[in-house]
């Protein structure tokens, strides 16, 4: 089996291939014997004079110190921050700007954590170097997913066919479960067993993309039926960082039922995982199940430096230092997600167009915007009027204006009050560009964040349009779409998501 890591980007678990992870966890397990027998620093020529940067913009313990630790162990060198505080970021520096300064300071590899979802894959575009997904939002955590398979790997005799796994504690709001549900969807036979509370279960959309992948995904009533059928349970935290408007309290009244404690582990034998920290005060494993057999998470701890040793000795083992490249690649403010529509001359299109030669229509608006779209487009600031207000008590108003274009931060911020606007330029009297603008509906994903200047692009996913970021799926709502534009929207955008070309 063989496979090369050389300067590739660790984004998704899904960009993964099952023998590609077999091949990481055989690695790992390298690395775990050398430890075993005394030779931990046997490898320590392999990244010297190498360094990695981590970028950890929300806090971490094992995740930062265990790349720290594999890195250093490799003879290699870490340096970055553990929150914002003290850096840039405070001055409202960009993703963008900060990797373009990682990679002006000549560091090898970017392990980075970010709250918003998909600003990994936007790092990954922007930088020369590797870049690893060390969390993004509740995004994904490929990393501690290969952990977790290694762990798994090792605690059943080398192979990961045939899983049978329980799920328990918040697999909503957390990253760990959707990566990890999805690596386990590589291999055959895996079964997934949950018990959990309505608002912390299983998200319809990654029980979609498990189904579709074979994997069975049950729900039980109790976690101690769940426990009866598994080989090992894998216990997550509540996010509350992730929460809104939900007190602590009332996540203690949720978990009350689900939490792990001796009772449930009691004569069975089951594995207790969790990708830590335990939460102290909600406790959603007691204290005296760390002092049980069932303990297994201390040990998943350790196999998470096995596992990203193994990473970085792939990933830098080979070839020479990249050289920094101070100019950005001209697709990086190049979006894909102007749905294009046909332009029909007919007499309803020119009563659309009256009493305006040179400007912008928008259409199907959200009703009782005007004065909204007004900010946001900054028409009295400019001087520039509106020939036609937005129409109240109509489906779908729509707005003229004798603004020549708009810009791309103006756009994005009429797709935030109002998903999909038609847009129409107007030259000499008539249409001459119509499009749909389409921006990514999860309200987490880094497109959606006006200054970071994300362009939002789309790729093809089997006939399934996902945002390329966070690449979540995405459902065209705009009525006024036929069909056939759609589908030549669908032809013309990527089918997968190709690496952004650096010069």
């Amino acid at each position: 089996m063989q496979t090369t890591f050389s300067h590739t980007d660790i984004i998704s678990i899904t960009d993964f291939t099952a023998s590609q992870i077999l091949y990481l966890c055989e690695a790992g397990r390298h690395m775990h014997d050398l430890e075993k027998s005394g030779k931990r620093y046997s490898l320590s020529d392999t990244c010297r004079f190498r360094s990695l940067a981590s970028m950890f913009y929300e806090p971490s313990t094992r995740t930062r110190a265990s790349f720290i630790t594999a890195m250093r162990e490799l003879g290699g060198q870490s340096d970055g921050f553990s929150g914002t505080e003290g850096t840039s970021v405070m001055k409202k520096e960009t993703i963008r700007d900060t990797i373009m300064m990682m990679g002006a300071n000549h560091f090898d590899v970017i392990v980075m954590r970010h709250p918003l979802d998909g600003s990994l894959q936007w790092a990954a575009d922007i930088s020369a170097s590797p870049v690893i997904n060390g969390g993004d939002g509740k995004n994904e955590h490929p990393t501690q997913a290969l952990l977790d398979l290694l762990t798994l790997y090792m605690l059943n005799n080398n192979n990961l066919d045939g899983i049978s796994i329980g799920f328990g504690g918040d697999l909503s709001h957390g990253r760990t479960i959707r990566s990890l549900s999805l690596a386990l969807s590589h291999f055959k036979n895996i079964t997934i067993r949950w018990a959990a509370e309505d608002f912390l279960g299983m998200p319809p959309d990654l029980s979609d993309m498990l189904a579709r992948r074979n994997v069975k995904v049950v729900r039980e009533a109790a976690v101690k039926d769940v426990m009866k059928q598994v080989q090992y349970y894998y216990m997550t935290r509540p996010q509350l960082e992730r929460m809104e408007g939900i007190s602590q309290a009332r996540i203690i009244e949720m978990m009350r039922l689900y939490r792990i404690d001796l009772q449930k582990v009691e004569g069975l034998d089951v594995k207790i995982l969790h990708p830590l920290p335990v939460n102290s005060e909600i406790a959603e494993i007691d204290y005296q199940v760390f002092f049980s057999r069932a303990q297994s998470f201390f040990k998943q701890a350790e196999f998470g430096i096995f596992m990203r040793k193994a990473l970085l000795y792939e990933m830098l083992k080979d070839g020479d230092y990249i050289h920094f490249n101070d100019s950005l690649p001209q697709k990086l403010c190049e979006g894909n997600n102007r749905l294009p529509r046909r332009i029909h001359e007919d007499r309803k299109h020119d009563m659309f167009i009256d009493k305006i030669t040179e400007g912008v229509v928008l259409d199907h608006l959200k009703p009782g915007l005007r004065r909204d779209i007004d900010d946001v487009l900054g028409l009295e600031d400019k001087g520039y009027s509106c020939i036609t207000a937005a129409i109240t008590g109509k489906k779908n108003p729509f707005l003229k204006t004798n603004l020549k274009e708009l810009t791309e931060r103006e756009l994005k911020s009429l797709a935030l009050l109002s998903p999909e606007p038609t847009v129409n330029y107007i030259r000499n009297g008539k249409v001459t560009e119509k499009f749909v603008y389409l921006l990514c509906g999860n309200t987490n994903c880094i497109t959606r964040i006006i200054p970071e200047d994300v362009p939002p692009r789309f790729y093809n996913d089997e006939g399934i349009l996902r945002c390329r970021y966070c690449r979540r799926e995405y459902r065209v709502i705009n009525r006024k779409v036929s069909p056939g534009e759609l589908e030549d929207y669908r032809r013309a955008i990527p089918q997968a998501i190709l690496p952004v070309e650096q010069h």
